[in-house]
């Protein structure tokens, strides 16, 4: 026996089949010598396609966990998850009679595509065909900007915003003095973006933090 509930709605009649499908996200590479190789990629998200019939009168075989809701229901709720843009779970509950356990699909997705089918050959009764992709949340987290070493030395002096090149000066010197450390030189360099070392001048204004 299934049951299917989406957004925590029991749908009365179970799709009598559910494809489930996953791309795996490889990647091939042609070789200098014309050889080719795969690299295994990371798991795809699932998609989930399946037919739901929504009948119009009660049938003995349908399955309601309060009271009967005809077929219009089912269709506005099924709109509503397509237009509110959010995830919603999909619980497939699958009971298999020879054991009598009990087993659960528990899948959030985002609903992809609803078609809405009305055929007088079905009578009253409305079939929606349903395609649901697998949605994984992602946390976004701020990070703290850390203090480069250059700018804070081990006995606790914080290098100021800029420094004004004296007569005497070298970036050596300066770097030892601000940063406690000679070599650190290059880093001064590379943020002013000077190129020749000894072409700095007194009354220069370098620019010591980022």
């Amino acid at each position: 026996m299934y049951m299917v509930y989406i957004d925590n709605i029991l749908f009365p009649v179970a799709p009598s089949r559910i494809v489930s499908e996953t791309e795996f996200e490889n990647k091939t590479y042609t070789l200098i010598d014309g050889s080719r190789v795969n690299r295994p990629g990371g798991k795809g998200l699932r998609k989930f396609s399946f037919e739901l019939l929504l009948p119009m009168s009660k049938y003995p075989f349908a399955q309601y966990e309060e009271q009967f809701y005809d077929a219009e229901y089912y269709v506005e709720q099924l709109r509503r998850i397509g237009s509110e843009n959010r995830d919603v779970k999909f619980d497939v509950y699958r009971t298999y009679h020879n054991s009598g356990a009990t087993y659960l699909t528990s899948v959030s997705v985002l609903c992809e595509k609803i078609v809405i089918t009305e055929d007088a050959e079905n009578g009253e009764d409305i079939r929606a065909q349903l395609v649901l992709r697998e949605h994984r949340s992602v946390e976004t987290k701020l990070a703290e900007r850390k203090k480069s070493s250059y700018e804070t030395r081990e006995d606790g002096y914080t290098a100021p915003e800029t420094y004004t090149v004296k007569k005497g000066d070298s970036l050596w010197l300066i770097s030892k003095k601000l940063y406690g450390d000679g070599a650190k030189y290059t880093y001064l360099a590379a943020l002013n973006g000077i190129t020749k070392p000894y072409t700095i001048y007194p009354g220069q204004v370098l620019k010591v933090r980022e």
